[in-house]
């Protein structure tokens, strides 16, 4: 059960984790019906993850970031919407694919930006990468998969402007260290 309300009911938390979320926007996010979402919320917020709050009329949610196993809650998220997305896309079930078993081990991997809406209709593909990459061969998967792949590579996530920070966490899709990303989206500023 944890998995399916992970799946659905944390999605819209995903691209805006430090706001409050009105469950309008949750419902038409992840596209249930008000009172689906409203009971996968409730049980989101009786186990620690979600804080609510009345506002007048409005009923707001938000992550609760001291929570305990938020990170496994979000996690688990982040690795649905990216199965949810190879599902969706060929061009992103190859290039997950080819950067799992091509990246050295402990390296941190991104898409973000229009590829991580749509991208069969993106122009090019924002790929982060952490640590090592073969600029080489990601651009020989880029042409593959018919899509030029725009490369940022860092040592560390903390090289990161925070303007490319935001924009990654807008629209983003985890590939790679999962975990590490999530932290440094969410606590490092």
């Amino acid at each position: 059960m944890v998995i399916k309300v992970t799946d659905n009911a944390l999605q819209a938390f995903l691209a805006k984790p430090k706001e409050k979320l009105h469950l309008a926007d949750i419902s038409r996010k992840i596209k249930v019906p008000h009172p689906t979402a409203r009971q996968w919320l409730n049980k989101l917020e009786k186990a620690g993850v979600l804080l609510k709050e009345h506002k007048g009329r409005l009923t707001l949610y938000s992550l609760k970031m001291e929570g305990p196993n938020i990170i496994d809650y979000l996690a688990i998220a982040e690795k649905q919407e990216l199965i949810k997305k190879c599902n969706e896309s060929l061009i992103i079930k190859e290039l997950a694919s080819e950067l799992h078993k091509s990246l050295p081990e402990n390296t941190k991997a991104i898409i973000f930006g229009s590829a991580a809406e749509s991208p069969a209709k993106a122009q090019d593909i924002d790929l982060l990468v952490t640590g090592t990459a073969d600029e080489k061969a990601i651009r020989a998967l880029g042409k593959k998969l018919n899509k030029e792949i725009h490369l940022i590579a860092v040592k560390s996530l903390s090289q990161v402007t925070k303007a490319l920070k935001e924009e990654i966490i807008k629209k983003h899709i985890i590939i790679r260290g999962t975990e590490d990303i999530l932290r440094w989206m969410i606590w490092q500023a």
